[in-house]
């Protein structure tokens, strides 16, 4: 059977990227085994523990798959801090189409020697490369594939410039550091980065140890930046990279936007609407694409899934159908043989996507979806918009009325009722969800449209700008894109998060003076879903979405300090202040119905 499931044993959790190293370790002492030819695996050579040592004397431990003959091939380079040899008996169909396949420990995991400095691994997979190169049975080709941290890997040892990276091949994979991998827009991930950094440190993972952590206690603990001391144990990364609360040298070095190399090589890159990197993974489709002089070479697959890409089809309120679950690995295939083995080109286009609600494959030339039309959906009200009874409305001319007011405290934030987190470590349920419960509390405000006239599709990127006034220093402003349906349920579609100190730059945050107006940009994670007419567009605003965020405290000092202050917040919303959501929608025509290929029924992944 053909998968990439292991692959995504990765994906299951995601690692922090730090400035430090996490772990000390001394180097491992071992002696790589005989090459084994068809001793587990026909027609193929066999190696493991292959030492290759680091310009620092460093030894990293490689296991080495290849074709038994003396023809030179490509090769398939994983880098992953998960164990290098969990997915050496699922990619022997690499060897089989003619590919060499080599996956490495991370320095300073399982049996590399070593640091654990989780990211900061490019230079290391760059002297791989090379390596790999010098080799009898190398053409000097590489591909480099992986999920989560090995995907994120992949762009970082892209602007190592080296020129065997022949093609990439990324899952759920993040793109910048302080924009939306460890913080989004600068906020903490707490419930996706604080859980995994838990589970995954040192040398080896320790997913039993985190069985009967209390989190939702653990993670409303202050001071922020210290909250890995209440499991008994002392994470200098989450640490650091709490108290490096604004962009700079920390985190320059996980910045992919903006950082691209020159070098133009092609991608295919794999996400889901409902998980924690889908918009790092489209960041890194759009950065290669838009750099490149051959854009047809850069493939981008969002399908209805989380983290963990094509194992269900089931995901909180909403079915996708047995069309979710795909035979994926055959799309990659064809086009990985078409770029490093000359052989025919897919026919389909650059962006294949789900549909949620309408449950369609789709195909389109390009993300965005070129023809999209944004849609400025403005916010309006009489003055109180508080819970989904209020008069808050969703209108598309100017927005009116006195600004509503909604008092924010850290003491008690809006309960996240939804995670994008893998695996669902924190406990929270997974994708769309009824929100009725919190849009009874007065501290969320709610804006909802007409009941469409007839059937529109979402499906792009989503911005929101919010204008707020507060008596704090500094608050969040929280938004989400609701489905209304005719029956009163409020499912969750997009979200998004922004800090009102970052409202200019990231790297000179700047406090807020009291009571006076700002325009809040709130980048929301891309989306695709089918509205129904009778349906209605609704947007939530608030400023906690806890435990997916971590709180602001109303402070200067939200991820190292105590003190919290409550916030008195008006949302703006008049002819001046045009508070509004942005919407893609998407003409009929602009995009073309695709029909992937499936799995069989005995080969499709267990949910």
């Amino acid at each position: 059977m053909k998968t990439f499931r292991t692959f995504l044993l990765a994906g299951a959790s995601l690692a922090l990227a730090v400035a430090g190293s996490v772990a000390q370790a001394d180097q491992p002492s071992a002696q790589a085994s005989p090459p084994q030819v068809g001793f587990r695996y026909p027609n193929t050579i066999a190696q493991y523990d292959v030492g290759i040592t680091m310009p620092d004397g460093v030894r990293l431990s490689a296991t080495v798959l290849r074709p038994a003959d003396d023809q030179k091939h490509p090769t398939v380079f994983l880098q992953t801090p998960y164990g290098k040899d969990a997915s050496a008996a699922q990619v022997i169909d690499f060897v089989n189409r003619g590919y060499a396949y080599v996956s490495v420990d991370v320095r300073g995991r399982f049996d590399s020697g070593g640091d654990f400095a989780p990211f900061r691994d490019a230079a290391d997979g760059a002297h791989v490369l090379d390596w790999i190169a010098q080799q009898d049975w190398s053409n000097g080709q590489v591909a480099t594939i992986g999920a989560s941290y090995s995907g994120n890997s992949q762009w970082n040892l892209w602007r190592e410039r080296n020129p065997h990276q022949s093609a990439i091949v990324s899952y759920v994979a993040p793109a910048d550091g302080f924009g939306d991998f460890v913080r989004f827009n600068g906020v903490p991930k707490l419930d996706l980065i604080f859980t995994w950094m838990m589970q995954e440190y040192g040398r080896v993972n320790h997913p039993h140890e985190v069985e009967d952590f209390d989190w939702g206690e653990v993670m409303a603990a202050l001071p922020l930046s210290t909250i890995d001391q209440r499991n008994g144990r002392r994470v200098q990364a989450w640490e650091d990279a709490m108290r490096e609360d604004r962009f700079g040298p920390y985190w320059q070095p996980l910045q992919a936007t903006g950082n691209t190399p020159g070098r133009d090589i092609p991608t295919f890159n794999v996400t889901g609407w409902y998980e924690g990197q889908l918009l790092g993974a489209v960041r890194n489709y759009e950065n290669a694409r838009g750099h490149s002089a051959t854009p047809g070479n850069h493939v981008l697959v969002i399908g209805p899934w989380l983290h963990g890409v094509n194992r269900n089809r089931v995901i909180g309120a909403l079915d996708a159908g047995p069309q979710a679950i795909i035979d994926l690995d055959s799309l990659r295939d064809r086009w990985m043989d078409h770029v490093l083995l000359g052989r025919e080109a897919p026919t389909h286009k650059n962006f294949i996507y789900f549909l949620p609600a309408l449950n369609q494959w789709r195909q389109a030339d390009a993300f965005p979806i070129p023809g999209t039309q944004y849609r400025s959906m403005r916010l309006s009200s009489g003055g109180h918009a508080n819970t989904a009874a209020g008069d808050g409305m969703l209108v598309e001319g100017n927005g009116r009325g006195a600004p509503d007011t909604f008092t924010y405290d850290p003491n008690h934030p809006v309960p996240s009722l939804s995670s994008r987190t893998a695996g669902a470590r924190g406990g929270l349920p997974q994708g769309s969800v009824d929100h009725a419960s919190v849009e009874q509390r007065d501290d969320v405000l709610v804006y909802t449209g007409q009941p469409l006239a007839e059937d529109v599709e979402v499906t792009g990127p989503v911005r929101a700008n919010i204008y707020i006034s507060s008596d704090v220093v500094d608050t969040d402003v929280v938004v989400r894109l609701m489905d209304v349906y005719p029956d009163g349920r409020s499912l969750n579609i997009a979200e998004g998060i922004a800090r009102a100190k970052y409202r200019n730059s990231m790297s000179d945050p700047e406090l807020m003076q009291p009571g006076q107006v700002y325009r809040i940009p709130v980048d929301l994670f891309p989306t695709s879903n089918y509205f129904r007419a009778g349906h209605r567009f609704r947007v939530e605003v608030t400023s906690s979405d806890f435990p997916v965020f971590g709180r602001n405290l109303n402070t200067a000092n939200s991820d190292s300090g105590t003190e919290t202050a409550i916030a008195h917040t008006r949302v703006h919303h008049d002819r001046r202040y045009t508070s509004e959501i942005i919407l893609p929608i998407v003409p009929r025509g602009a995009s073309e119905p695709f029909d992937p290929p499936m799995q069989t029924a005995a080969a499709q992944p267990a949910e």
